[in-house]
C-alpha cells in the first residue's frame, strides 16, 4: 500500500465557502425568532401535527447563547442520532475508499469499466443515471449515492470528462430519481400511509413523471458529455480536475498484480452491500419494518473495507491504519452537516416553524383549488429548506396537508404529488442538505459552481412539475 493522501479528503476552499453560507442562514434563523410570533400545534403520539389546533404562546425568544449553543444542543435533539449516524457513515466511507484506492480496487472496476464503454460513453451515461434513478424512485436511495462518488469521479475523469460529470451520475440522477418517486418508502410511502391510501393509488401518473425526468437528466448530462468533448476547458472545474487527474491514477493501461482477485473481492462488497439496501427497503415497504439503512451500509462498508485490505495486502494493521487515515480526510465534512442541521433547531427552538405552517394553512383554506395546489407546492418548497428529510417533512406536514386538500376540494394523491415534488428535487440544489454538503466536499467542488451548472436543470424542473400538478388536478389524478 502507497503512503499517498486519502482518496475522500475534503477540501479547504469548498469546506470554507459552504461554512459561510451556513452560518449566515443560521443567523437568519436566529433573526426571524425574533421577527415570526411564537406558536404551536398539538401533536400525537407519533408527533405528527394535529391540524386544527394552532395557538400562539407566550414569547420567550432565544437568548445570543442559545445560538451559539445550538450546534450542541442540535447532537442532543431528536435530530441528533440522524446527525450522528450520517457522520459515522462518512468516516467510514472515508476510510473504506482509502484502503479501496490503496489496494487498486478503484483502478480494477473503472478499467473493466473504460475497457467495456470506451466506444460508447453516451450510452454508458444514461445507464447509470437509470441505475441511481430507479433505486432512487423505488427504494428512497439518496444519501447512499455518495458511497459510489469517489468512484464515478475517477471513470469520468478517465473518459475525458469532469467532476460535475460524476456528481450529475451520482448526487444528481439519485436525488431526481428519488423525487420522481414510485413507491419511495420515504416520501410517497410515509405521505400515503398518514392520508390512509394505498401507496401504489395514483402509481401510473407517477410513473409517468419518472420517464420524463429519466429523459431530461439523462439528455440534460449527455448533452453536457458532448460540451466537453467539443472543448475540455468548458468545464467549471477544469483547472481543478487537472489537479486531480495528477493526484488520482486514471491510467488504466497497466497491468495490475491479482486483478481478478482485487475486482472479485470488492465487487462482491458491492453485491451485499446492493443486497442490504434493497433487503432494508423492501422490509419497510412490505412489512412496515423499520431497517436502519445508513447502519447495515456502515457496517458492511467497516467490515467490507478492512476484510479486503486484509485478503488482498494480508497486512491487517496497515490496512487498520489507511482506514483511520481515510477516516480523519473526512472530519470537516461533519462539522458542515451539524450546521445545517442547526438552522432547522434554531427556528424550532424559537417555536416558529409551527407558525409558520399556521400561516400556510390560513393562506391556502379559502383560495381556488388549483391555487391551493400550487400553494401547497410552495409551503413544501418553503420548509424543504429548513428540514431535508422527506420523512420527517412528512410527519410534519402531511396531517395539516389532508384536511387542507379536502377544503380546497382536490384529491390526497395531488397532495403527495405536490408533497413529493417539493420535496425531492431542490435536495440537490438547497445548500442547507447534509448529502449535497457531503458530496460537494468529497469531490471538492465549490457550491457556486454546482448552482451554476444544475440551476438552468432546476428551473426546467420546476416549470414542468408545475405542468404536471396542473395537468393532474384537470384530469382528476
Amino acid at each position: 500500500m502507497e503512503k499517498d493522501k486519502a482518496l475522500i479528503n475534503i477540501n479547504k476552499k469548498s469546506f470554507f465557502n459552504v461554512l459561510i453560507i451556513l452560518s449566515s442562514l443560521m443567523v437568519i434563523a436566529f433573526i426571524l425568532t425574533y421577527l415570526i410570533p411564537q406558536g404551536t400545534y398539538e401533536r400525537g403520539i407519533d408527533g405528527e401535527i394535529i391540524a386544527g389546533t394552532y395557538q400562539l404562546i407566550p414569547e420567550d425568544n432565544l437568548k445570543i447563547w442559545q445560538f451559539f449553543y445550538s450546534p450542541i444542543g442540535l447532537l442532543f435533539s431528536s435530530d441528533g442520532i440522524n446527525v450522528i449516524m450520517i457522520s459515522l457513515f462518512l468516516f467510514i466511507l472515508g476510510g473504506f475508499f482509502t484502503v479501496m484506492d490503496k489496494t487498486k480496487g478503484i483502478v480494477v472496476i473503472i478499467k473493466r469499466l473504460v475497457d467495456r464503454y470506451i466506444h460508447n460513453k453516451h450510452l454508458l451515461i444514461r445507464l447509470i443515471t437509470l441505475f441511481f434513478m430507479v433505486f432512487g424512485a423505488f427504494f428512497g436511495i439518496f444519501e447512499e449515492s455518495v458511497a459510489l462518488l469517489p468512484i464515478m469521479i475517477i471513470l469520468s475523469l478517465s473518459m475525458g470528462y469532469d467532476t460535475l460529470m460524476a456528481m450529475g451520475l451520482t448526487v444528481l440522477a439519485a436525488g431526481f430519481g428519488f423525487a420522481s418517486a414510485i413507491t419511495n418508502p420515504f416520501s410517497v410511502g410515509i405521505a400515503s400511509e398518514i392520508a390512509g391510501i394505498n401507496i401504489l393509488s395514483g402509481v401510473l401518473f407517477r410513473m409517468g413523471v419518472f420517464v420524463i425526468m429519466y429523459f431530461i437528466v439523462s439528455t440534460f448530462l449527455v448533452r453536457y458529455a458532448k460540451k466537453l468533448e467539443n472543448d475540455p476547458k468548458n468545464s467549471l472545474t477544469y483547472d481543478d480536475d487537472l489537479k486531480k487527474k495528477q493526484d488520482l491514477n486514471t491510467d488504466f493501461a497497466e497491468v495490475v498484480e491479482n486483478e481478478n482477485k482485487i475486482f472479485k473481492t470488492y465487487i462482491s462488497i458491492f453485491i451485499l452491500l446492493l443486497f442490504f439496501i434493497i433487503a432494508a427497503s423492501l422490509l419497510q415497504l412490505i412489512f412496515e419494518l423499520e431497517v436502519p439503512t445508513i447502519v447495515l451500509m456502515s457496517a458492511t462498508f467497516l467490515i467490507g473495507g478492512i476484510a479486503a485490505g486484509f485478503i488482498i495486502n494480508g497486512n491487517l494493521i496497515k490496512t487498520g491504519k489507511i482506514f483511520f487515515k481515510g477516516m480523519l480526510a473526512v472530519m470537516p465534512a461533519a462539522i458542515l452537516i451539524i450546521l445545517a442541521g442547526s438552522v432547522k433547531y434554531i427556528m424550532t427552538s424559537g417555536q416558529i416553524m409551527d407558525t409558520i405552517l399556521y400561516y400556510f394553512e390560513s393562506l391556502l383554506g379559502d383560495k381556488p383549488a388549483i391555487i391551493g395546489v400550487l400553494g401547497i407546492y410552495l409551503i413544501i418548497l418553503i420548509i424543504q429548506f429548513f428540514i431535508g428529510s422527506a420523512s420527517a417533512k412528512a410527519v410534519l406536514i402531511m396531517p395539516i396537508l389532508v384536511p387542507l386538500v379536502s377544503l380546497i376540494g382536490v384529491s390526497s394523491n395531488i397532495a403527495i404529488l405536490a408533497f413529493i415534488f417539493g420535496d425531492g428535487y431542490t435536495n440537490v440544489i438547497f445548500p442547507t442538505n447534509g448529502v449535497l454538503l457531503i458530496a460537494l466536499s468529497i469531490a471538492a467542488v465549490q457550491y457556486q459552481k454546482w448552482f451554476k451548472w444544475t440551476i438552468k436543470l432546476q428551473a426546467i424542473t420546476f416549470l414542468l412539475t408545475i405542468v404536471l400538478l396542473v395537468i393532474a388536478y384537470a384530469i382528476g389524478y
